[in-house]
């Protein structure tokens, strides 16, 4: 994110969120490697777009550098559109 305009930054951070999102509660055990494809940055740039999200207060977790994995505990909560309801009700049932 070393050159990253304000704009793809908020995309690229939108892009984490959801990717947290379709994840499960239990599952936000996330590599490098997959944050990096969803939000479309290299592996180097992830830690600087989860610590990011994290001073926005957007998520709350862990970096492992070493294991390149990143562990979030808490999502700020926020709009739910159609979709994800639908999501959350194919969860219920």
């Amino acid at each position: 994110m070393k050159e990253m305009t304000y704009l793809n930054q908020k995309v690229r951070i939108i892009a984490f969120l959801e990717l947290l999102f379709r994840c499960g509660k239990d599952e936000r055990c996330l590599t490098f490697t997959q944050i990096a494809e969803v939000c479309q940055v290299t592996r180097d740039d992830v830690e600087m777009l989860v610590m990011k999200a994290q001073g926005l207060e957007l998520v709350r977790g862990t970096i492992d550098e070493v294991d390149e994995n990143v562990q979030i505990n808490w999502v700020l909560p926020r709009y739910l559109s159609k979709e994800h309801l639908s999501v959350l009700v194919d969860r219920l049932g």
